[in-house]
């Protein structure tokens, strides 16, 4: 059974420390107070709920005095707990002071009395004994107190013990095993095993360090080696390079040398035979022999490779598509760079092509562009000079890939404009004026007549325009052109040997005005003397009966004259071909 103190009040509020005082008072005057410890009468038991013992303490006048109702120290019983509720403990000191292991409350003055309870033989016999008064000297309070309190403890200690042994026998009958304790054998077993394991990790772990260490060092090893013979074989490619590079610019220098000498004799000719009355009548044995070479070539495009292609209908069918594709490509060229590498491209596209289609297909298809080509400067160059730029520009860049087109290009010029060589027809005896006319390269118009002497110099001044822009243009990223510069000297000279036609000013100021800058550039000291030449020994001999040749004198004389002021030949608009 556990016991506890318990003060009540009619209020129901914590006792103050004054009334833990009084208690203590009334316990330490123990000899002249009677303080009883005696179960409640049986009336009170049975009325009580909590099932408590009443403990009644006599009133001292000092407690009296401080509170005037009386106080009872109540003890509860082991069934039940201390009492909650509104019940109020009192401070830490007043239940130390009390000596009790447990809360010290108030208990509300208000509650129903217990059940009157039925008291036992046991209890009627230790009645008298709890209800006799304590004797002066014959038994300490405290003592009582510290019995009391042991008493407590055991029961409390009882009721846990029970408590235990009823949740070990619930355990017991769940069927709860614990685990064996390990055996010391299979413990150290297993911590060898462990060792073990970590042992090999570690030798594992080592040994895949060395492995990975070892290919490392070869990696960084044949990485070496292989640095090493790149850069060996980049400077043997790099020596090689040097040394061909020099040999290339020996041969260069060795072949501009020999055309330097080979212009300055043809320019000393030129100069000796203006100096002569009589001048050539029709053209230098060496531009007729250059010239039929190419008339040679035409004739056998016509006689040998014209017949294998129209005997195939599939060749020819697939020819005259391509044609198209050509014309239309070219007819709508433009004044751009990336137009012109487009238009280059494509027609590179059509002519690998043909090739596909066997030799006798590539090489018509060729002649086929050069028509194009030659055929698109007769119509826009003769009124647009600067036409023949983009013209000219896309020309070279095909024959960079097929050099076989520069033969064809020479083939067709040669053929539509004799003055590309140059070469003056003469008139045969008997030989009428219609059939020299149509000769040296009149057309008839739509209507079948003859086109006009104007019409005729415009266009064979356009293909000499597309013969110019040709040799002055370069070819991409600086290479050599199939066509060179050097043939528009030669050109040049050519003319100035030769006593001047009609047509013979416009020709040249055509020359002059779409190539000039570049001859100047590429000849700087063997050009003014043959201007020098042109204007004052050439132009004199120019004799001009027709309004047209009037015409074309004078914009020579005028252009030259520039020259001789400015020291610069007046150059087509249009040479620098736009970038977008």
């Amino acid at each position: 059974m556990r016991y506890g103190l318990f003060l009540l009040g009619d209020d129901a509020q914590p006792h103050a420390p004054a009334e833990a005082a009084a208690v203590r008072g009334l316990l330490r005057e123990a000899p002249a107070q009677r303080v009883s410890f005696a179960p409640e009468p049986p009336a009170r038991q049975a009325k009580d709920r909590r099932g408590v013992k009443v403990l009644h303490v006599a009133k001292s006048p000092q407690a009296a005095a401080h509170r005037p109702r009386a106080q009872t120290l109540v003890a509860p019983t082991a069934a039940e707990p201390p009492p909650r509720g509104r019940a109020r403990s009192l401070r830490p000191s007043a239940r130390l002071s009390l000596g009790a292991p447990f809360p010290v409350s108030s208990v509300p003055p208000l509650a129903p009395p217990p059940p009157p309870l039925n008291r036992g033989a046991s209890d009627q016999i230790h009645a008298p004994v709890e209800r006799a008064p304590v004797q002066a000297g014959r038994k300490d309070p405290a003592a009582v107190a510290a019995e009391a309190r042991e008493s407590a403890c055991q029961s409390y200690a009882r009721s846990i013990q029970k408590e235990a042994e009823d949740v070990r026998a619930f355990l017991s009958g769940l069927g709860i095993a614990q685990p064996a304790p390990p055996k010391p054998d299979s413990v150290d077993r297993d911590i060898a095993d462990t060792l073990a394991k970590v042992d090999q990790m570690r030798r594992d772990f080592e040994k895949r360090l060395r492995d990975e260490a070892a290919a490392k060092a070869q990696a960084e090893k044949e990485k070496a080696e292989r640095e090493k013979a790149e850069k060996e074989k980049a400077e043997r490619d790099r020596a090689k390079r040097a040394e061909q590079e020099r040999l290339q610019r020996e041969q260069e220098q060795a072949e501009r040398e020999a055309e330097e000498a080979r212009e300055r004799e043809e320019a000393a000719k030129a100069a000796a035979r203006l100096a002569v009355p009589a001048l050539q009548a029709n053209a230098s044995p060496a531009a007729l022999e250059w010239a039929e070479k190419y008339r040679g070539m035409y004739r056998e495009l016509m006689d040998g490779l014209a017949p294998q292609v129209k005997s195939s209908a599939a060749a020819r069918a697939a020819c005259f598509k391509r044609r198209g594709l050509i014309t239309r490509g070219i007819g709508q060229l433009k004044d751009s760079q990336v137009f012109i590498a487009r238009t280059a491209d494509s027609i590179k596209g059509i002519l690998a092509e043909s090739e596909r289609d066997g030799p006798a297909v590539g090489q018509w298809m060729l002649n086929l562009v050069a028509k194009a080509i030659v055929k698109q400067a007769e119509r826009e160059v003769s009124v647009a000079t600067h036409a023949a730029y983009p013209l000219a520009a896309t020309a070279v860049l095909v024959m960079q890939a097929y050099p076989g087109l520069a033969d064809m290009l020479m083939i067709r010029l040669v053929k539509k404009c004799r003055y590309v060589v140059p070469d003056y027809l003469r008139k045969q005896p008997g030989q009428s004026v219609d059939e020299y006319i149509r000769a040296i390269g009149y057309k008839e118009n739509d209507s079948g007549e003859l086109e006009t002497e104007g019409i005729y110099n415009e266009r064979m001044a356009g293909m000499v325009a597309l013969f110019a822009a040709i040799v002055q243009t370069p070819g991409s990223s600086g290479s050599a052109s199939p066509l060179p510069i050097r043939l528009g000297w030669t050109w040049l000279a050519r003319m100035l040997n030769m006593a001047p036609r009609a047509i013979s000013p416009l020709l040249v100021q055509t020359f002059l005005s779409v190539a000039g800058t570049s001859m100047a550039a590429a000849y700087p000291r063997q050009l003014p003397k043959m201007l020098d030449l042109l204007a004052t020994r050439w132009i004199p001999e120019i004799k001009a009966t027709s309004p047209t040749a009037v015409a074309a004198r004078t914009n020579l004389t005028s252009y030259m004259e520039e020259y001789q002021r400015t020291g610069r030949l007046r150059e087509c608009a249009g040479r620098t071909i736009k970038a977008g």
